[in-house]
Protein backbone atom coordinates (compact mmCIF):
# COMPACT_ATOMS: atom_id res chain seq x y z
CA UNK A 1 0.00 0.00 0.00
CA UNK A 2 2.72 2.69 0.81
CA UNK A 3 4.33 1.79 -2.43
CA UNK A 4 1.09 2.73 -4.48
CA UNK A 5 1.02 5.56 -2.24
CA UNK A 6 4.88 6.62 -3.29
CA UNK A 7 3.87 5.83 -6.56
CA UNK A 8 0.87 7.88 -7.11
CA UNK A 9 2.59 10.77 -5.38
CA UNK A 10 5.40 10.83 -7.94
CA UNK A 11 2.90 10.70 -10.96
CA UNK A 12 1.12 13.85 -9.40
CA UNK A 13 4.28 15.73 -9.14
CA UNK A 14 5.67 14.54 -12.67
CA UNK A 15 2.44 15.45 -14.39
CA UNK A 16 1.92 18.78 -12.05
CA UNK A 17 -1.13 17.68 -10.35
CA UNK A 18 0.92 17.28 -7.09
CA UNK A 19 -1.87 19.16 -5.24
CA UNK A 20 -4.45 16.79 -5.96
CA UNK A 21 -2.71 14.12 -3.88
CA UNK A 22 -2.27 16.78 -1.35
CA UNK A 23 -5.54 17.51 -0.84
CA UNK A 24 -6.63 13.69 -1.11
CA UNK A 25 -3.66 13.30 2.14
CA UNK A 26 -5.42 16.63 4.13
CA UNK A 27 -9.28 15.07 3.27
CA UNK A 28 -8.50 11.76 4.67
CA UNK A 29 -6.06 13.17 8.08
CA UNK A 30 -8.98 15.43 8.90
CA UNK A 31 -11.62 12.37 8.72
CA UNK A 32 -9.39 10.78 11.78
CA UNK A 33 -10.68 11.58 15.19
CA UNK A 34 -9.35 12.77 17.08
CA UNK A 35 -7.02 14.76 14.68
CA UNK A 36 -3.66 13.60 14.92
CA UNK A 37 -1.25 16.96 15.06
CA UNK A 38 1.84 15.11 14.41
CA UNK A 39 0.31 13.65 11.59
CA UNK A 40 -0.74 17.20 10.25
CA UNK A 41 2.84 18.53 11.77
CA UNK A 42 4.30 15.86 9.07
CA UNK A 43 3.14 16.25 6.27
CA UNK A 44 3.47 20.35 6.61
CA UNK A 45 7.28 19.90 6.60
CA UNK A 46 7.23 17.84 3.56
CA UNK A 47 4.79 19.71 1.28
CA UNK A 48 2.75 22.89 0.54
CA UNK A 49 -0.62 22.88 2.55
CA UNK A 50 -3.45 23.33 0.01
CA UNK A 51 -4.93 26.22 0.08
CA UNK A 52 -8.82 24.78 0.96
CA UNK A 53 -7.56 23.47 3.93
CA UNK A 54 -4.77 26.07 4.87
CA UNK A 55 -6.24 27.97 7.68
CA UNK A 56 -8.00 25.03 9.10
CA UNK A 57 -4.69 23.09 9.14
CA UNK A 58 -3.08 25.85 10.88
CA UNK A 59 -5.67 26.23 13.36
CA UNK A 60 -5.30 22.68 14.51
CA UNK A 61 -1.42 23.35 14.97
CA UNK A 62 -1.23 26.29 16.77
CA UNK A 63 -4.44 24.77 19.01
CA UNK A 64 -7.02 27.09 17.90
CA UNK A 65 -9.27 24.37 17.26
CA UNK A 66 -9.25 21.22 19.09
CA UNK A 67 -8.39 17.81 18.24
CA UNK A 68 -12.18 16.45 19.28
CA UNK A 69 -15.03 17.25 16.85
CA UNK A 70 -17.52 17.56 19.71
CA UNK A 71 -15.22 20.41 21.58
CA UNK A 72 -14.83 22.43 18.29
CA UNK A 73 -18.34 24.04 18.54
CA UNK A 74 -17.67 24.94 22.48
CA UNK A 75 -14.33 25.94 21.75
CA UNK A 76 -15.24 28.26 19.16
CA UNK A 77 -18.02 29.92 21.43
CA UNK A 78 -15.60 30.64 23.52
CA UNK A 79 -13.26 31.94 21.94
CA UNK A 80 -16.11 34.57 20.15
CA UNK A 81 -17.14 35.23 23.57
CA UNK A 82 -13.57 36.40 24.41
CA UNK A 83 -12.81 38.48 20.93
CA UNK A 84 -16.25 40.19 21.67
CA UNK A 85 -14.99 41.12 25.34
CA UNK A 86 -11.54 42.32 24.07
CA UNK A 87 -13.61 44.42 21.38
CA UNK A 88 -15.95 45.76 24.05
CA UNK A 89 -12.52 46.77 26.28
CA UNK A 90 -11.20 48.41 23.14
CA UNK A 91 -14.30 50.41 22.43
CA UNK A 92 -14.25 51.62 25.75
CA UNK A 93 -10.88 52.79 26.10
CA UNK A 94 -11.42 54.45 23.09
CA UNK A 95 -8.60 52.82 21.28
CA UNK A 96 -10.41 51.11 18.15
CA UNK A 97 -9.40 54.10 15.67
CA UNK A 98 -5.50 53.83 16.42
CA UNK A 99 -3.48 53.41 13.81
CA UNK A 100 0.62 52.79 12.67
CA UNK A 101 2.02 54.72 9.98
CA UNK A 102 5.72 55.35 8.80
CA UNK A 103 6.22 59.16 8.93
CA UNK A 104 5.85 59.51 5.28
CA UNK A 105 2.32 58.35 5.66
CA UNK A 106 2.92 55.19 3.88
CA UNK A 107 1.60 52.00 5.24
CA UNK A 108 4.52 49.68 4.87
CA UNK A 109 6.71 49.62 7.94
CA UNK A 110 10.37 48.81 8.19
CA UNK A 111 12.35 47.34 10.95
CA UNK A 112 13.51 48.89 13.35
CA UNK A 113 10.72 51.16 13.53
CA UNK A 114 12.16 54.31 14.59
CA UNK A 115 9.90 56.64 12.09
CA UNK A 116 6.83 55.22 13.12
CA UNK A 117 3.92 57.56 13.93
CA UNK A 118 0.55 56.35 16.07
CA UNK A 119 -2.69 58.67 15.46
CA UNK A 120 -6.44 58.11 15.76
CA UNK A 121 -8.63 58.48 12.53
CA UNK A 122 -12.27 58.01 12.03
CA UNK A 123 -13.57 55.37 11.10
CA UNK A 124 -17.16 53.73 10.38
CA UNK A 125 -18.79 51.73 12.68
CA UNK A 126 -19.43 48.64 10.67
CA UNK A 127 -15.65 48.64 9.42
CA UNK A 128 -13.81 45.52 10.21
CA UNK A 129 -11.16 45.04 12.65
CA UNK A 130 -7.38 46.64 11.28
CA UNK A 131 -4.64 44.94 12.70
CA UNK A 132 -3.90 47.88 14.83
CA UNK A 133 -7.38 46.51 16.51
CA UNK A 134 -5.93 42.90 16.58
CA UNK A 135 -2.82 43.91 18.49
CA UNK A 136 -3.91 46.04 21.17
CA UNK A 137 -6.65 43.19 21.35
CA UNK A 138 -3.78 41.36 22.09
CA UNK A 139 -1.42 43.29 24.77
CA UNK A 140 -5.13 43.89 26.15
CA UNK A 141 -5.52 40.01 26.79
CA UNK A 142 -1.77 39.42 28.03
CA UNK A 143 -2.50 42.26 30.55
CA UNK A 144 0.54 43.84 28.33
CA UNK A 145 -1.05 47.45 27.42
CA UNK A 146 1.14 50.42 28.78
CA UNK A 147 -0.41 53.85 29.51
CA UNK A 148 2.07 55.15 26.81
CA UNK A 149 0.28 53.53 24.36
CA UNK A 150 2.27 55.78 21.54
CA UNK A 151 5.88 54.69 23.07
CA UNK A 152 4.53 50.64 23.15
CA UNK A 153 2.90 50.51 19.76
CA UNK A 154 6.63 51.30 18.21
CA UNK A 155 8.14 48.72 20.27
CA UNK A 156 9.83 45.87 18.08
CA UNK A 157 7.65 43.21 19.85
CA UNK A 158 4.37 45.01 19.06
CA UNK A 159 5.41 45.57 15.38
CA UNK A 160 6.18 42.15 14.77
CA UNK A 161 2.44 41.21 15.87
CA UNK A 162 1.38 44.37 13.72
CA UNK A 163 3.03 42.66 10.85
CA UNK A 164 2.02 39.52 11.30
CA UNK A 165 -1.90 40.68 11.44
CA UNK A 166 -1.47 42.31 8.31
CA UNK A 167 -0.88 39.30 6.26
CA UNK A 168 -3.04 37.05 7.80
CA UNK A 169 -5.88 39.62 7.59
CA UNK A 170 -5.66 39.08 3.89
CA UNK A 171 -5.64 35.69 4.09
CA UNK A 172 -8.84 35.19 6.11
CA UNK A 173 -11.86 36.83 6.75
CA UNK A 174 -13.15 35.89 9.92
CA UNK A 175 -11.75 38.17 12.53
CA UNK A 176 -12.37 35.72 15.54
CA UNK A 177 -10.02 33.27 13.83
CA UNK A 178 -8.01 36.14 12.76
CA UNK A 179 -6.97 37.57 16.45
CA UNK A 180 -6.37 33.70 17.78
CA UNK A 181 -4.59 32.85 14.82
CA UNK A 182 -2.18 35.82 15.32
CA UNK A 183 -2.21 35.53 18.83
CA UNK A 184 -1.79 31.60 19.24
CA UNK A 185 1.14 32.41 16.32
CA UNK A 186 3.40 35.05 17.91
CA UNK A 187 3.12 33.31 21.26
CA UNK A 188 4.50 30.33 19.48
CA UNK A 189 7.33 32.65 17.95
CA UNK A 190 8.56 34.49 21.22
CA UNK A 191 8.46 30.89 23.54
CA UNK A 192 10.69 29.80 20.98
CA UNK A 193 13.05 33.08 20.62
CA UNK A 194 16.29 31.09 21.15
CA UNK A 195 15.63 28.70 18.76
CA UNK A 196 14.91 31.31 16.00
CA UNK A 197 18.00 32.76 16.94
CA UNK A 198 19.98 29.94 16.50
CA UNK A 199 18.39 29.53 13.22
CA UNK A 200 19.66 32.85 12.02
CA UNK A 201 23.26 32.54 13.55
CA UNK A 202 22.71 28.53 11.03
CA UNK A 203 22.02 30.97 8.17
CA UNK A 204 25.36 33.19 9.16
CA UNK A 205 27.38 29.98 9.09
CA UNK A 206 25.98 29.06 5.75
CA UNK A 207 27.14 32.22 4.08
CA UNK A 208 30.38 32.23 5.30
CA UNK A 209 30.69 28.85 4.29
CA UNK A 210 29.27 29.71 0.63
CA UNK A 211 30.21 33.33 0.29
CA UNK A 212 32.82 34.23 2.21
CA UNK A 213 33.12 37.91 0.69
CA UNK A 214 29.64 38.32 1.08
CA UNK A 215 29.49 37.17 5.01
CA UNK A 216 32.59 39.86 5.47
CA UNK A 217 31.12 42.75 4.27
CA UNK A 218 27.93 42.26 6.40
CA UNK A 219 30.06 41.54 9.28
CA UNK A 220 32.03 44.87 8.28
CA UNK A 221 28.50 46.88 8.94
CA UNK A 222 27.84 45.22 11.61
CA UNK A 223 24.23 43.73 10.40
CA UNK A 224 25.25 40.17 12.13
CA UNK A 225 25.14 42.28 15.37
CA UNK A 226 22.43 44.24 14.57
CA UNK A 227 18.77 42.61 14.90
CA UNK A 228 17.29 43.40 11.50
CA UNK A 229 17.69 39.21 10.45
CA UNK A 230 16.06 38.27 14.02
CA UNK A 231 13.00 40.51 13.77
CA UNK A 232 12.47 39.51 10.15
CA UNK A 233 12.49 36.40 11.18
CA UNK A 234 10.54 37.05 14.31
CA UNK A 235 7.70 38.84 11.88
CA UNK A 236 8.33 35.75 9.67
CA UNK A 237 9.20 38.17 7.16
CA UNK A 238 5.63 39.72 6.47
CA UNK A 239 6.94 42.90 6.04
CA UNK A 240 9.09 42.15 2.78
CA UNK A 241 7.00 39.03 1.51
CA UNK A 242 4.01 38.71 -0.60
CA UNK A 243 1.01 36.85 1.27
CA UNK A 244 1.55 33.77 -1.44
CA UNK A 245 5.28 33.74 -0.22
CA UNK A 246 4.57 34.15 3.43
CA UNK A 247 2.07 31.22 3.72
CA UNK A 248 4.38 28.80 2.77
CA UNK A 249 6.71 29.50 5.30
CA UNK A 250 4.03 29.69 7.89
CA UNK A 251 3.35 26.06 6.53
CA UNK A 252 6.54 24.93 8.10
CA UNK A 253 7.05 27.50 10.90
CA UNK A 254 3.43 26.51 12.64
CA UNK A 255 4.29 22.70 12.57
CA UNK A 256 7.58 23.59 14.66
CA UNK A 257 9.81 23.27 12.04
CA UNK A 258 11.76 26.34 13.03
CA UNK A 259 15.31 25.81 11.14
CA UNK A 260 13.34 26.77 8.08
CA UNK A 261 14.24 30.08 8.96
CA UNK A 262 17.96 29.69 8.49
CA UNK A 263 17.43 28.58 4.99
CA UNK A 264 15.15 31.52 4.28
CA UNK A 265 17.22 33.90 5.62
CA UNK A 266 20.67 32.70 4.10
CA UNK A 267 18.49 32.76 0.66
CA UNK A 268 17.31 36.05 0.91
CA UNK A 269 21.02 37.02 1.27
CA UNK A 270 22.44 35.30 -1.15
CA UNK A 271 19.57 36.46 -3.90
CA UNK A 272 20.31 39.71 -3.12
CA UNK A 273 24.13 39.25 -3.10
CA UNK A 274 24.96 42.14 -5.72
CA UNK A 275 22.96 44.85 -4.16
CA UNK A 276 24.14 43.70 -0.67
CA UNK A 277 27.86 43.78 -1.64
CA UNK A 278 27.69 47.77 -2.24
CA UNK A 279 25.58 48.97 0.95
CA UNK A 280 27.51 50.44 3.98
CA UNK A 281 24.93 50.31 7.08
CA UNK A 282 22.26 47.98 8.06
CA UNK A 283 20.08 51.01 7.17
CA UNK A 284 21.21 50.42 3.03
CA UNK A 285 20.20 46.61 3.72
CA UNK A 286 16.67 47.65 4.90
CA UNK A 287 16.54 49.68 1.83
CA UNK A 288 17.34 47.03 -0.47
CA UNK A 289 15.11 44.72 1.70
CA UNK A 290 12.04 46.46 1.90
CA UNK A 291 11.77 47.15 -2.48
CA UNK A 292 12.14 43.41 -3.31
CA UNK A 293 9.50 42.81 -5.72
CA UNK A 294 7.03 39.54 -5.15
CA UNK A 295 8.35 37.86 -8.22
CA UNK A 296 11.89 37.24 -6.22
CA UNK A 297 10.62 36.91 -3.33
CA UNK A 298 8.97 33.70 -4.88
CA UNK A 299 11.97 32.02 -6.25
CA UNK A 300 14.21 33.35 -2.95
CA UNK A 301 11.42 30.91 -0.96
CA UNK A 302 10.70 28.65 -3.08
CA UNK A 303 14.56 27.63 -3.39
CA UNK A 304 15.33 28.11 0.30
CA UNK A 305 12.10 24.97 1.15
CA UNK A 306 13.88 22.97 -1.75
CA UNK A 307 16.98 22.75 0.28
CA UNK A 308 14.68 22.61 3.41
CA UNK A 309 13.08 19.37 1.76
CA UNK A 310 16.51 18.02 1.38
CA UNK A 311 17.06 18.24 4.89
CA UNK A 312 13.91 16.95 6.08
CA UNK A 313 13.79 13.82 3.60
CA UNK A 314 17.67 12.71 4.74
CA UNK A 315 16.06 13.57 9.00
CA UNK A 316 12.81 12.00 8.89
CA UNK A 317 12.24 12.79 12.73
CA UNK A 318 12.55 16.91 11.71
Amino acid sequence: MGDERNFRSQFYGKVGLREVEDKRTVETLLKEQPLDEKKFAHFCHRTVVPGAYRFLVWKLLLHVTPRYAESQDYVMQQQTLLFDDLWHILKTLKLENVVVVRNDNTSDLSLPVDDVTVKMVIKSEDEAPTPENYLLMWLISKAKLLYDIRKQLKKSECQHFLQIAKKISCLCDNPVDIFHVCSSLYSLLLKNHAVITDAVMEAIGMLRKENASLHYHMMKIELFTSSLLVDLCLSVFCDIFPETAVEKILDKVIAGAFRVFAFVTYSLLVHLKQPLATVLSVKGIMSILYTIRKEEAEILVNSALDQWLKIVKKRPQQ
